[in-house]
């Protein structure tokens, strides 16, 4: 079994601190899932390694999505599509999908960093079994503004009132916050990736 892990940053834009990052989004993917973990970059997409993994998960970016090339994302997103594998968003890559389904994105109302509560509205799906207000890591200055039909919203925070999503018919979820960036202390965040690999199986 192979979880296809795709970067939304360009390859030739990676810091050496966003690589870590990633590295580290790697093992915990792999951690949560026990399976192997293969990597690609969202403007290489090959359509034949996504519908051959057993799940996808679109990573977080730090890039603005002004800075986008917009048929990339469209190629990536029909190559999701066309997968109909189960697929984990996660910040960015959870924005991504509510694009892909029609939805829109747009600045938030104030941006969020650092380990922070979230409400959750829905303790029936990817966020079962935690807390009425667990701790996560927040990094992220857009936000999902319009949710398209068929999706739930699991999560929110005064600031952000799209946290963590869910349509299941698509067999699609998504975390505004980062379930990778978890600690000794706050460690909600590797909870959500196990539940999403349950899920997904």
């Amino acid at each position: 079994m192979t979880v296809e892990v795709v970067y939304t940053e360009r390859r030739r834009d990676l810091t050496e601190a966003r690589s870590r990052n990633y590295e580290r989004l790697r093992e915990r993917l792999a951690d949560a899932s026990g399976d192997t973990i293969a990597v690609s970059h969202y403007e290489e997409v090959d359509a034949s390694r996504l519908a051959r993994a057993s799940t996808i998960v679109l990573s977080g970016s730090s890039a603005p999505w002004a800075g986008r090339d917009e048929g990339e994302l469209d190629r990536l997103g029909d190559a999701v599509l066309a997968s109909n594998r189960p697929v984990l968003g996660i910040c960015a890559g959870m924005q991504l999908l509510a694009r892909f389904a029609g939805g829109t994105l747009g600045p938030g109302t104030r941006p969020e960093h650092g380990f922070m509560p979230v409400d959750v509205l829905d303790g029936s799906d990817l966020l079962r079994d935690l807390p009425a207000q667990p701790v996560v890591f927040h990094d992220h200055t857009d936000e999902i503004t319009s949710l398209p039909d068929g999706f739930r919203v699991l999560a929110a925070s005064p600031d952000c009132a799209v946290q963590a999503i869910a349509a299941p018919e698509r067999r699609w979820w998504g975390t505004q916050f980062h379930p990778e960036e978890a600690s000794a202390e706050h460690p909600v965040g590797l909870r959500v990736l196990r539940t999403f690999f349950k899920l997904a199986s």
